[in-house]
């Protein structure tokens, strides 16, 4: 069965991956998008592959992949190692319209109409001076092939490492910028494209959003200006699916720090919330391997009694 089952995972192709454009949960409370849980998608690692390489392919997040294949090396996976590939996502808890941004996760939703929600992968800004800003923004203008010219800042943090940038960049495929961009109610920042693709999935940028080229490229026409932007910090997010409830868990960020304590607090409050204000009986040993070593995977914390239980229980 074992070998069977294995077999299958390594015929799985490495096809690259699409934007994802899902379905909005129609069953109320419900908020896992993508596929069911049940379903597990692993792609076979070729010989020359990292997990980088796996995460570029798919227009995942580099952090991502490495968070979802914990035993699985970064750098040398091994010819037909299967590599999980994540296909399941809790939404945000946030309001479901305009653009939200989870930096933890350093993933963006965009929710077109009412029934549908469409998800990519991004970088987004160092620690300290140069993180992403918290908070409700909009998009104040959209530019195609834009230029750039470097703020005093940059350049002279380019120059203190020896590297000298040019004072202004063109409009064009070596523009740092991109082919698209769209620029924040918040002064100084962008959402854009990067030609720096293993970043994606990191903290790396000086507080801009960087997006895969491919995916800005369909992004860009959906979003008009004035579309609200939401970027939230959801180190852990709660959801159900059907009748169990998931819990999705990333690390916390650097200038967020959180004791274990503090995140099952957080972990139970969350639960009690999805729950109708009562906290279940949760499966403690998942709960507490989540919290401790987070995966950025779904995984089922409480599943409610089907009616048929129920009944037995009541008859005996």
């Amino acid at each position: 069965m074992k070998r069977t089952l294995l077999s299958s995972l390594l015929a799985l192709t490495t096809t690259a991956a699409t934007a994802l454009t899902l379905p909005v949960p129609d069953r109320p409370g419900d908020s896992l998008i993508g596929s069911p849980p049940h379903e597990v998608k692993y792609v076979a690692a070729k010989y020359e592959d990292t997990l980088i390489d796996i995460a570029v392919e798919h227009r995942l997040g580099q952090d991502e992949i490495v968070l979802a294949n914990p035993h699985v090396d970064r750098w040398l996976p091994g010819e037909g190692t299967p590599v999980r590939i994540p296909t399941s996502f809790i939404l945000p808890n946030a309001p479901r319209q305009g653009i939200v941004v989870n930096l933890p996760e350093m993933r963006v939703y965009y929710y077109p109409n009412a029934h549908q929600v469409v998800t990519y992968a991004i970088g987004i800004g160092r620690e300290n001076n140069w993180r992403t800003p918290l908070g409700r923004t909009h998009i104040a203008a959209k530019m195609e092939n834009p230029s750039w010219t470097p703020p005093p800042s940059i350049i002279a943090e380019h120059l203190a490492d020896g590297d000298v940038l040019d004072p202004y960049y063109p409009p064009g495929p070596n523009n740092p910028l991109g082919l698209f961009a769209m620029r924040l109610g918040i002064s100084g920042y962008l959402m854009h494209s990067t030609q720096k693709t293993n970043g994606i999935g990191m903290r790396v940028s000086h507080g801009c959003i960087r997006m895969y080229p491919s995916d800005i490229e369909q992004f860009f026409p959906m979003v008009k200006v004035g579309t609200s932007v939401n970027i939230v910090n959801q180190s852990i997010k709660v959801g159900w699916y059907h009748d169990t409830l998931y819990m999705e868990v990333y690390p916390e960020m650097e200038e967020w720090p959180a004791s274990y304590e503090q995140r099952l607090h957080t972990a139970l409050n969350l639960i009690e919330q999805a729950n109708g204000g009562q906290i279940p009986v949760v499966k403690g040993s998942i709960l507490k391997m989540a919290l401790e070593k987070p995966t950025g995977i779904p995984v089922a914390v409480y599943e409610r009694p089907s009616q048929a239980s129920t009944q037995t229980t009541v008859q005996n």
